[in-house]
């Protein structure tokens, strides 16, 4: 049997061999040209390396795969810089990463002019998304470059919310991100021979800003939906039922409908600011921003036909006289106009929802809401629409037998 040589303190000299291999490697991990940033909070590593003699860029990124997506740019703010989006691709275990560049606060464009080699070694695996790529001639674009003799270089990452992508496109669309900051990159340091692709929860070589991470909340596009939502199912049934049970008091009906329309407007203006943060909604071409910019002119109109018909009845009564028989048909154009722009806040409501991407549940949860209410408010509208026939009908059926009534006396014998 082969006997194991032993230091003077009884220790296995083999023991002694294997410690001197890690310090070695060690040694070797913290002298090579690599840069690394682990951020705690997003438990997301970035390396840069710089090799010698190319205007390439090796880049290795490591983030939670429940983010829709992990992007980092060469530069202090989005626009003008260059920046690699990287998000699972169809088949949820190789990844798909996209060259991008934007000219303001708005989600990058895919541009195809940036070649990129993304190594084997990339792959969605254990809950983590890793990227190992390189991206050739990237150290200069059209509005910015790579200045690798700094040892402060300004970058930026984000991370997107908790909705799956899952595409092999790279010009797929990305939402907002939920999260965001900026860290400086020590790019001397990062030049040099290998030292790429290691995983690494410890910083070297780069710096988080003070100002840390900035967390996102899309709070317009919730004040947009939630605004809206009050508006279509509770002030409008509201309003109509004003309308109709109550008829005989208009300046309720009045109030009412003012409110409904400032709840409108009041969800419209967050959806303009929302609109114009998104690439595919900043020319206000949507189905969504169509059908409700129109909805929203055509509730308008009905407001100001309603206040027309007011004054019509107004100054008939005014004069002692009954209003002219064309407001009538004018009554039943407001009446059924403003019910159709009921519907078609409802029905945006679940387009706006599939824009926004919501969940299948939390579209299923809105069509349930909506439906729920017009079941809940049938029967009452069938009820008024009862009171109000038969109040109507026995208005006919009086002034009938008044007219009958002043035939007889008003007759030449």
């Amino acid at each position: 049997m082969a006997s194991v040589e032993r230091s003077p303190r009884g220790r296995p000299a083999l023991t002694w061999s294997w410690l001197l291999l890690c310090v070695a490697l060690q040694l070797q991990l913290a002298s090579a040209a690599v840069s690394t940033l682990f951020i705690n909070d997003t438990n997301t590593q970035i390396s840069i390396h710089l090799p010698p003699d190319s205007d390439d860029v090796n880049f290795y990124v490591s983030s939670p795969d429940w983010y829709q997506y992990t992007a980092i740019g060469f530069g202090s703010t989005m626009a003008n810089s260059l920046i690699l989006v990287m998000y699972s691709a169809a088949d949820t275990r190789r990844v798909t990463v996209s060259p991008r560049f934007t000219t303001g606060n708005t989600e990058p464009v895919f541009s195809p002019s940036v070649k990129l080699t993304v190594h084997d070694t990339s792959a969605v695996r254990s809950f983590d998304m890793v990227v190992n790529a390189t991206c050739h001639g990237c150290r200069s674009w059209a509005t910015g470059s790579i200045d690798a003799k700094s040892t402060t270089q300004p970058m930026i990452f984000a991370n997107g919310p908790g909705i799956s992508l899952n595409s092999d496109d790279p010009a797929a669309g990305i939402r907002r991100h939920i999260g965001y900051g900026r860290f400086n990159v020590d790019m001397v340091r990062a030049t040099g021979a290998g030292g790429i692709g290691t995983p690494s929860n410890a910083t070297v070589g780069a710096a988080l800003l003070a100002d840390g991470i900035y967390h996102v909340n899309d709070k317009a596009a919730t004040a947009h939906g939630v605004i809206f939502v009050i508006a279509a199912l509770i002030i409008a049934p509201f309003d109509s039922l004003v309308a109709g049970a109550l008829s005989r008091w208009p300046t309720l009906h009045a109030f009412s409908a003012t409110f409904y329309l400032l709840f409108v407007i009041g969800a419209l203006v967050p959806g303009i600011i929302v609109s114009r943060e998104h690439i595919a909604t900043q020319h206000f071409g949507t189905g969504h921003q169509v059908l409700g910019l129109l909805t929203v002119a055509l509730m308008g109109v009905m407001f100001f036909w309603g206040i027309a018909l007011a004054v019509i009845r107004k100054s008939a009564k005014n004069r002692g006289q009954d209003p002219p028989e064309k407001s009538r048909v004018l009554s039943l154009v407001h009446r059924w106009v403003g019910r159709l722009v009921w519907l078609l806040f409802i029905i945006n409501g679940g387009i706006g929802l599939k824009l926004a991407e919501r969940s299948h549940l939390f579209l299923m949860g809105y069509g349930v809401l909506a439906g729920g209410m017009v079941v809940f408010l049938l029967p009452i509208y069938f009820c008024v629409w009862r009171y109000s026939k038969h109040k109507r009908e026995k208005q006919e059926e009086d002034s009938h037998e008044l007219h009958n009534t002043q035939s007889i006396y008003n007759h030449d014998y």
